[in-house]
């Protein structure tokens, strides 16, 4: 069995993973997260309901001290997150990024073990992205992989 075999499972994981967070991306594009507002909202609900975990609580007050940065940071990363694991371009690169993205999200927002929330789940799919990059199968990392260090595609 040679490494495209597996990988090839991961193909649609990959593609659902991507669209996923360009549509996110693509609605807080359009919404008021890069004016700060709308993130801002959420992250003051989140506060005000006791929901983001203790040792993320000085990140979560720091994203609400500059939400225009943080809500372009939320944005542009979805985005190019996203459209990297459609392309299959960099997949481990932004996977790793996807996960820490989603995995900050998780524990903001307080989402438990059961059950689980999307980001918490989608975070484990990025570190899966991670470990095993399905961008060499039906992706631009094929190109890639005999261009740049393992570690990277």
């Amino acid at each position: 069995m040679t490494e495209r075999f597996p990988l090839a499972y991961l193909f649609p994981l990959r593609i659902l993973c991507g669209v996923i967070l360009v549509l996110e991306g693509w609605g807080k594009l359009h919404g008021d997260w890069l004016h700060g507002s709308a993130l801002a909202s959420t992250l003051g609900n989140w506060a005000a309901a006791g929901k983001p975990y203790g040792f993320f609580l000085p990140i979560v007050k720091l994203a609400g001290a500059h939400p225009k940065i943080f809500g372009s940071l939320v944005t542009i990363g979805e985005l190019t997150i996203g459209l990297s694991l459609l392309l299959g371009v960099l997949t481990r690169v932004s996977a790793a990024l996807g996960a820490l993205m989603l995995f900050s999200f998780a524990a903001g927002a307080g989402q438990g073990l059961a059950p689980p929330g999307n980001a918490l789940l989608m975070g484990v799919l990025c570190l899966l992205f991670v470990a095993a990059p399905p961008g060499r199968f039906l992706g631009i990392d094929v190109v890639l992989r005999a261009r740049l260090p393992r570690w990277m595609v």
